[in-house]
């Protein structure tokens, strides 16, 4: 019988600590890792990323993922949380001077106007010191050839 070894630390020190499944589980005395004597499944990284895919962009769930691939929803969990952390931060810098806001109108006031906040609005872009930009939002005047 092959000496039973911690996942973590491949310690052979350890205790029974209960069971899962119908397996015993194991705590390591030297890392405090608790483990099952059962061989890891290993899944082909084509494989994981393919989940990722269809956790991230199908709206596939993680538990509906596990029962796919047949493994722990854990699993699952920790392959999109390493793969969220691979993720290349968004770089903010903007170089568009245009700006479309007209679909605010459908969460506002519900459909009672034909515009966002009750009427039309004008926008003007304002030059911040730091280099961006905001937009400031102002009721069109109701006169616009005086304008």
């Amino acid at each position: 019988m092959s000496q039973i070894t911690c996942k973590t630390c491949q310690s052979e020190r350890h205790v029974k600590s209960g069971h899962t499944r119908g397996h015993q589980k194991y705590k390591c005395k030297d890392c405090g890792c608790q483990f099952t004597d059962t061989k890891r499944i290993e899944v082909h990284p084509a494989l994981k990323s393919f989940a990722i895919v269809l956790y991230a962009y199908c709206g596939v769930s993680i538990g509906k993922i596990a029962r796919l691939y047949k493994i722990s929803t854990a699993a699952v969990l920790k392959w999109v949380r390493a793969a969220a952390l691979d993720v290349a931060p968004f770089n903010s810098t903007c170089t568009s001077d245009i700006v479309m806001i007209d679909e605010v109108w459908h969460f506002v006031n519900g459909k009672k106007t034909k515009y966002g906040f009750g009427g039309p609005l004008t926008g003007y872009r304002v030059d911040l010191l730091d280099g961006n930009w905001a937009i400031v939002a102002m009721p069109a005047p109701k006169n616009l050839s005086h304008v």
